[in-house]
């Protein structure tokens, strides 16, 4: 088995902490190397005093199952097309909610969605019946941002979640699918500000929406555990900006003004991506450098929930030209 071969299908739940079963190509998460489905199974020793040094079973408990996903950030196509991002079904399960309007899709996170999906992961092996299929069910995400302009120069999203774990792989065969070959667009030609103000010259920034994710007890279960809930929200945000004189920029100022301002960052044609929150606010300013050249590490948070992801759809989110999946991975 290939790692670069893996596959990863993914799709909302039909109802809340009910895994779906049928998972078909149309459903594929083009994701980066590293992604993965694991088990967190709760095990317990059992250590009785009986005059000897034996050791009785273990207990096998609760079944949970951990999932991190890395997803490029570009858009899907041409407008008036009205397919769905592949990510964006993960931002849905991450408590966001989504409009869809001339084909571009934008997400905002809320308080209320109760929105989880299954996760499937195929290892690298193309024959039939040759590589191992882990499914996860209930899974809620914490999603992560990061724009790196100075290295490799691309977006990206990472989704960690947690749900409940499907148990001992079974041999599988993977679907035929077919890869959306839309580009991943460069951070360059960026339009950005930061409090507001565009003179702040962005080499790396991260946004974190720090959401817990607790997948609950569900005791008549076979696994133990139940649908899972986001308990928290911090988002935060963090960068890295050349130092400027304070007639250009003065983060600090800012902060302890407790201002709140615009954090944009636009890129991809004509604003095909947009990242945006209205309400960001500076907590922390200190020096540093990159490369012998002054800089500021900037901490802040996105305060009032308004933030927005805007991305353009596509024609075709990776269709399938099969569709064996569900015959072969139950």
């Amino acid at each position: 088995m290939v790692d670069q071969l893996k596959l990863f299908l993914a799709k909302k739940q039909t109802a809340a902490g009910t895994p779906e079963t049928g998972l078909l190509a149309a459903d594929l998460i083009e994701v980066e190397s590293g992604s993965k489905v694991e088990p967190d199974v709760a095990v317990t020793e059992i250590d009785l005093v009986a005059g000897n040094f034996d050791q009785d079973k273990a207990v096998i408990g609760r079944q949970k199952a951990n999932v991190t996903l890395t997803v490029p950030i570009r858009n899907f196509g041409v407008a008036d097309a009205s397919v769905e991002p592949d990510f964006g079904v993960l931002l849905e399960c991450s408590k966001f909610t989504k409009t869809e309007n001339n084909s571009y899709y934008t997400y905002t996170p809320d308080s209320t969605s109760t929105t989880d999906c299954t996760v499937w992961e195929y290892d690298g092996n193309l024959a039939v019946a040759s590589c191992l299929l882990r499914k996860a069910g209930n899974v809620m995400f914490n999603p992560k941002i990061t724009l790196d302009f100075a290295g490799d120069s691309i977006g990206r999203f990472e989704f960690t979640g947690a749900g409940q774990y499907g148990g001992a792989p079974a041999n599988a065969t993977q679907p035929a699918i077919a890869k959306n070959r839309t580009k991943v667009p460069a951070l360059r030609s960026v339009t950005s500000q930061m409090n507001g103000d565009s003179d702040y010259r962005f080499i790396n920034l991260e946004i974190d929406f720090s959401q817990t994710i607790e997948p609950t007890t569900l005791p008549s279960g076979s696994t133990g555990v139940g649908v899972s809930k986001i308990t928290t929200r911090k988002a935060k945000f963090t960068g890295k900006f050349y130092r400027e004189i304070t007639t250009i920029v003065d983060p600090e100022a800012a902060m302890f003004a407790c201002t709140e301002g615009a954090l944009n960052v636009s890129w991809s044609l004509s604003d095909e991506i947009i990242i945006q929150c209205t309400t960001a606010q500076i907590t922390k300013v200190a020096p540093s450098e990159e490369s012998g050249v002054q800089t500021w590490d900037i901490e802040g948070q996105l305060n009032l929930n308004n933030f927005i992801i805007r991305v353009l759809g596509a024609d075709s989110s990776s269709s399938s030209s099969s569709s064996s999946s569900s015959s072969s991975s139950s």
